[in-house]
Formats: structure tokens, C-alpha cells, sequence
């Protein structure tokens, strides 16, 4: 398949679209859209299944709600954790212990000190995105991490773990995203209407 030649404008109007897309929720319908997520995520929880989950950021659909019930099913969640260098993420075992979170110095995001380990070690990653199309391509907020993570699935095409889940609300449900050579093609996504696999 041609990968079409894609102009960095069209990624930043659809980036700034879909932000304004999921910036415009209301708090009910954010909760009513975790809720929905959580019953529909069951499928993928299981005791003792290494699930990489994120914490929300901006306007991102809240995983908080996912987290905990994956937990107290006996899942095993990891949070990403930001390299000093390059851009390929680990993820640390989220415990019990409060005073293991740290803030990010950098980006100021959330991160949990523990056990680390790559993606390829995990049986489910739950991705966050801007946007997904019909074919299970997602766009990202730019900064190349997730790219950078997933790069070991385009190097090794019959490898089929972790199962690439990305989370997103309805309206970031798209046609088609502008697509780069490196991006890697999720196994499915999940929303508050239920979970489809491409």
C-alpha cells in the first residue's frame, strides 16, 4: 500500500479540530462516557493481565475509574514513564505506596516509581489519541512517544503483543487520519460505545 504524502497542516487543523471536539463535552457527559468505558473494558481486564494504561492529561477521556476496578480484579496496571532520553517510554507497575508519585520535571505529568518494564512486556496497552480512523490509524498529540514505542510492532509485523487498544470518545472517530511510514495500526479502540476491532 502508498502511504499518501501528508502536509504537517493537515495534521495541525485535524489536531486542532478534534481537541475542540473533545473540549466541548460537558462534565456529564465525560462522566456517563468513563462509566460506559469502564463496563465496556471488562472484556480486556482479567487477574493478573499486564495492562499499560495513562493517566489523563487536558481533555483526554479520564482512565482513573478503569484503573482502579482493573486493579481490584487483581490486573496488573503500568503507567508510562518518560525517558530522560529518546522518546521510547517504560511503564511502571502501579503499587499502593502514595509516596511513589512523582511529577514529571519536564512535562508535569503524573508518574508512578516501580518496577519497569517496555511495552512488549504487556498483554493490553490502552493508548490515548486525538483522533482514530476506519482503518485503526491514530493521530497522536505530536510528540512522537507512543511512534517511538510501538516502533518494535512495524520491525516484527506477526508480533501481536500487546493488543494496541486506543481510547477515545466518539467524536474523535474520524474517516481517515493523515498517516506517516512509521505509524503502527491499533487492534482496536475502545469509546463509550463499545469496543471495535479493525
Amino acid at each position: 500500500m502508498n502511504t499518501p504524502v501528508v502536509s504537517p497542516d493537515d495534521k495541525v487543523r485535524l489536531r486542532r479540530e478534534l481537541r475542540r471536539r473533545r473540549k466541548a463535552l460537558t462534565r456529564d457527559e465525560r462522566r456517563r462516557a468513563e462509566t460506559a468505558l469502564v463496563r465496556h473494558a471488562m472484556r480486556l481486564v482479567r487477574r493478573n493481565k499486564r495492562i499499560g494504561a495513562y493517566l489523563a492529561a487536558g481533555s483526554e477521556l479520564d482512565l482513573a475509574p478503569l484503573i482502579r476496578r482493573a486493579r481490584r480484579l487483581g490486573a496488573v496496571v503500568h503507567l508510562p514513564a518518560i525517558p530522560r532520553q529518546g522518546r521510547r517510554l517504560w511503564f511502571t507497575r502501579v503499587g499502593d505506596d502514595a509516596s511513589r508519585w512523582r511529577l514529571h520535571p519536564r512535562f508535569g505529568i503524573r508518574e508512578y516509581d516501580g518496577p519497569r518494564c517496555r511495552a512488549e512486556r504487556l498483554d493490553v496497552l490502552l493508548i490515548p489519541l486525538l483522533g482514530v480512523d476506519r482503518d485503526g490509524f491514530r493521530l497522536g498529540q505530536g510528540g512522537g512517544f507512543y511512534d517511538a514505542t510501538l516502533a518494535f510492532r512495524r520491525r516484527r509485523a506477526l508480533v501481536r503483543r500487546p493488543l494496541l487498544i486506543g481510547i477515545a470518545f466518539d467524536c474523535q472517530c474520524v474517516e481517515q487520519v493523515p498517516r506517516d511510514p512509521w505509524d503502527v495500526a491499533l487492534d482496536g479502540v475502545l469509546t463509550p460505545s463499545g469496543l471495535r476491532r479493525f
